[in-house]
């Protein structure tokens, strides 16, 4: 193959990348512009106001309409250029009216309003970092015309304290774009290896001898994919877990219904995000195989009931049946993990039934608990059982519907059914439903040791705990000290082990525990500043890390560590709880 066909086939393939991000961004678009409308309206209702939306209304039907014809088009290097053309006019356009909206409703007298909008704003740049990137002309059409013009609109209130606003809006612009450069460079890279290894595939059925070499290509081609997966995954995490935070400081500041149930929108779109993460996170977790597994008897019966209390809702808005029929069992094998393949089956199930019932039941043979999800739901074709446990794989969501999941349910349940040995099958029948089952291991009653964790104490609140916050990102560090203040604690910032140190001195006084994030500025770690504080303290101050990396090699220094480890975006009480139980056990 000659380099400008080689060169053209990647052309492509970004352009395809980008556009088939387009029905999803319109979706998403169409559902915050309808929640701002209803916002805004209810503040101050303008002509203006409707007009804007009537307008984006036409923007968003004109994008959905070219993708929906792109869907159908086969791309090729004589096409590409004029389609792509058509959506950077399109994309300049609505972030033209992002940006008209931020100059009209960005205004000193109304916060809440200025501060939602700078929320959305950041949000779209971190989505259009994602799903832009690999052609970086659409990404910039789409965040100038944003970005810009609310950098201008807090400049043009002439304070101060609103410059270092605008300095800070220019400043983030910026290293979404590197970031943007750095992702674009991974999906080419991987892009480039995908073809290498096509073009290698095709050479082995002629020569065999190139077996090796495909090998070899193929291996770099995941390692590629993991690095790319760890890379995006940690600059993303980074605003996402300074969003999540101020969403929860800004909703413990507000007394108004309305502007409670803006925030609490935001705050769904966030949990969908963490949800997305967190299931690369389990992923890669079970590939590095960092799992530490904890067997033990116990009774199934609890575990599942108390797991089937969360479904109930889904019963009601969806019209369903849910059984469960459950006899006296006792298992042997990791509660925690079990407890997550149920889960996942169980929702499983839900999603793809739309009428009829889903239930559980157990069945004993011999020395095993056969436990069984059955629903009535679409069914899957014979031939395509095998790739339901695949990573990403929807056989009954071509349009990536984000109601129905991500694709990564049944790939943890394979995963963790193995790491358990546990025998995990499926039977099913296209329109009648399907039956998912795993075999337990039966248990011995006399070695069930009972729990229970309600019996813990810890304080219902933190007023008075001096914690130490140490990251190099401006806003993950104000918004943990803003969270941690509304919380009542006292906190002090820094970014790094020595600014922490100088400035203790200075306090006369040592944290009552330490939040860190793992990877610091100038190739320092949380650790390393750790280290730094105890030395100081003499004392081997509580601490607790959170870390936006979730690359295999990482995953396993984590694991060597005798210290809780959150995964950003963390959830706000996770790290509650992890501050009571500090604060417990030093009382």
């Amino acid at each position: 193959m000659t380099d400008a066909l080689f060169k053209d086939r990647v052309t492509v393939a970004l352009a395809r990348l980008a556009l088939d991000n387009v029905k999803s961004n319109v979706v998403a678009t169409l559902v915050t512009i309808t929640i701002l409308l209803i916002m805004l309206m209810q503040q101050s209702p303008t002509n203006f106001l409707i007009g804007w939306y009537l307008v984006f209304l036409v923007l968003l039907a004109a994008r959905y309409y070219q993708a929906s014809l792109n869907d159908a088009l086969t791309l090729s290097i004589g096409n590409v250029r004029k389609t792509v053309r058509i959506l950077a006019v399109l994309v300049f356009l609505s972030g033209c009216m992002w940006g008209v909206l931020g100059l009209v409703y960005v205004h000193v007298d109304n916060p809440v309003v200025s501060v939602v909008l700078l929320m959305i704003y950041t949000g779209l740049v971190a989505n259009a970092s994602a799903t832009m990137a690999s052609i970086l002309p659409l990404y910039l059409c789409f965040v100038i015309p944003i970005l810009v013009p609310t950098a201008f609109r807090f400049y043009s209130f002439g304070d101060q304290q609103f410059y270092w606003i605008t300095v800070l809006i220019i400043f983030y612009l910026t290293i979404s774009f590197l970031n943007t450069i750095r992702i674009r460079a991974a999906m080419r890279q991987s892009i480039l290896l995908r073809f290498e290894n096509l073009d290698l595939i095709e050479n082995l059925r002629i020569e065999v001898s190139k077996t090796e070499s495909a090998l070899e290509k193929a291996e770099q081609a995941n390692l590629a994919k993991s690095r790319f997966f760890a890379a995006a995954s940690h600059d993303l995490r980074q605003p996402l877990q300074s969003l999540s935070m101020f969403t929860t400081t800004l909703a413990s500041n507000l007394e108004k219904e309305s502007q409670k149930k803006i925030v609490s929108y935001i705050d769904n779109s966030v949990r969908s995000l963490e949800s997305l993460f967190n299931g690369l996170l389990d992923i890669s977790t079970l590939d590095a195989g960092t799992l530490k597994l904890r067997r033990q008897h116990f009774h199934l019966k609890p575990l599942i009931e108390e797991l089937s209390v969360g479904f109930h809702e889904l019963t009601s808005t969806k019209n369903l049946k849910f059984e469960v029929n459950i006899g006296e069992h006792v298992v042997h094998t990791d509660p925690v993990l079990l407890n997550r393949v149920i889960q996942n089956l169980v929702e499983n199930a839900f999603r793809y039934t739309s009428e009829g019932s889903v239930s559980i039941t157990t069945e004993l043979v011999n020395n095993e608990v056969f436990l069984s999800v059955t629903d009535t739901g679409i069914g899957i074709p014979e031939k395509k059982r095998e790739r339901i446990f695949e990573e990403f794989v929807q056989l009954s969501n071509p349009g990536r519907d984000r109601e129905k999941g991500l694709g990564l349910g049944l790939s943890i349940v394979h995963r963790i059914c193995h790491l358990l040995q546990l025998p995990l099958s499926v039977e099913s029948e296209l329109g009648k439903g399907s039956v998912f089952t795993v075999g337990i291991e039966l248990g011995d009653s006399t070695q069930v040791v009972q729990q229970d964790v309600r019996n813990s104490v810890f304080p219902s609140f933190l007023e008075d705990m001096f914690v130490l916050v140490i990251d190099d990102e401006e806003d993950i560090l104000h918004a943990t000290e803003g969270l941690l203040e509304v919380w009542g604690c006292t906190v002090m910032i820094a970014r790094s082990g020595e600014e922490a140190v100088k400035q203790l001195i200075e306090y006369e006084s040592c944290p009552d525990a330490v939040i860190t994030d793992y990877r610091l500025q100038d190739n320092e770690t949380g650790c390393d500043a750790l280290d730094l504080i105890r030395e100081h303290c003499q004392s081997n101050v509580p601490a607790i890390i959170i870390t936006g990396d979730i690359a295999q090699d990482r995953l396993l220094e984590f694991d060597k560590l005798n210290i809780p480890v959150l995964h950003k975006p963390c959830n706000a009480d996770q790290l509650q709880h992890y501050l009571r139980s500090i604060l417990s056990s030093t009382d």
